[in-house]
């Protein structure tokens, strides 16, 4: 016993190890020196936890601070439903990014006017002295004197005009006479584009490049001759392959197109769509918004009636009854699907309904559980 006492004593009279950190967790610094001499008697290594095994915690427990007005449900942390928050808005350079595709258009303009300029001479190196490719010549090199200017600076000021709407795009091809264009477009391009068309592989050059892209600020849109072969290369492609067509098609065609082979496939996704709240696993929907902008709005709420909303509306019932999950998981729930709806969707009354109906199917589920907690 006396053996016992002195080595407490001796323990008492100890240093403080300074080996391990004072501002650390776990550290006696942080007590006073009667408890600190009296955890190392019995062993206590600073920064372990208590217990045999040192399996205690060493960080405080944190207090989190919530508003004064907060109740019941209330969280200051996104719940993990594996759907959005808030859209993001636009960045602050979107300017930047409008001129930027101002100065693509012109200069692809330009360089459609040189392409067609040599092509032209090329046909008549190879002995086309017809009166019409002459005319089309001549005609090409009196518009480049729309396209005038310097390099750099020109892309400059015109991209500036373009986005103040003092000049039009487009105004190249609008200085050439319709004869000229049409000659050019379906006696010289259209020939030759027929042949790549055919070797053409969307999955290696998606935006045609080669063949087709170069000459849009010319044509327009793609030959009417070309669209069988067109369809039967990219109708079952991916968004990459197919999304740069709806600028190449004319819009007559391009809805075709979009009801034969777009609105299909977005059909099916939303049936094949599993809806499981309280966290979103299956992504279909995300892509079918993605594939949203290729067709009209008016066909995907469409779809949406037949095939999403009333499945939507299905799940959300019965994790309100089954599960009852707090106000705030439920609103934060029917507000990431809203989120993921495009701006031009939400614009629609019908869409909006159901979403409505969905987020009052929350306030009436919260308000038969308040009444019941009320008479209980």
């Amino acid at each position: 016993m006396a053996l016992l006492k002195r080595s407490f004593n001796a323990a008492l009279l100890d240093k403080d190890d300074d080996s391990y950190p004072s501002k650390m967790p776990g550290s006696l610094a942080r007590t006073t020196a009667p408890v600190a001499k009296m955890m190392r008697l019995w062993n206590y290594k600073e920064g372990a936890g208590l217990g045999t095994h040192g399996q205690g915690i060493i960080v405080p427990i944190k207090t989190e601070r919530r508003s004064s007005n907060a109740g019941i449900g209330h969280s200051e942390k996104p719940y993990d439903n594996g759907l959005p928050g808030a859209p993001a808005s636009l960045p602050a350079g979107h300017k930047w990014g409008e001129w930027a595709a101002a100065s693509r258009a012109l200069r692809l303009e330009r360089d459609c006017c040189e392409k067609t300029l040599a092509l032209l001479r090329d046909v008549r190196l190879q002995g086309d002295d017809s009166a019409e490719t002459a005319d089309a010549l001549a005609a090409i090199v009196k518009s480049e004197e729309v396209l005038q200017g310097k390099r750099a600076l020109g892309a400059i000021v015109k991209s500036e005009e373009v986005l103040q709407g003092k000049r039009a795009l487009g105004a190249w091809r609008a200085a050439l006479p319709p004869s000229a264009v049409q000659h050019i477009v379906e006696r010289v391009l259209a020939p030759r584009m027929a042949m790549k068309a055919r070797e053409w592989e969307p999955v290696w050059n998606p935006g045609c490049d080669h063949w087709l892209r170069p000459w849009l600020p010319l044509i327009g849109n793609l030959p009417e001759s070309l669209y069988g072969i067109v369809e039967s290369k990219i109708s079952g492609g991916s968004y990459d392959t197919i999304s740069p067509w709806k600028d190449y098609f004319d819009p007559a065609h391009w809805e075709i197109f979009s009801r034969r082979h777009v609105l299909p496939r977005m059909t099916r996704w939303l049936q094949q769509l599993r809806i499981t709240p309280p966290k979103q696993i299956d992504v279909k929907f995300r892509t079918v918004m993605e594939w949203t902008p290729l067709v009209r709005t008016q066909d995907v709420v469409s779809i949406l009636e037949q095939e999403f909303f009333g499945k939507w509306e299905s799940a959300l019932r019965h994790w309100l009854q089954s599960a009852k999950p707090s106000l705030g998981e439920a609103d934060a729930w029917c507000t990431g699907w809203k989120n993921l709806f495009t701006p031009e969707l939400l614009d629609d009354k019908r869409v909006l309904a159901r979403l409505e109906a969905g987020v009052a199917m929350v306030d009436r589920q919260t308000e038969d559980l308040n009444r019941l907690v009320c008479h209980s």
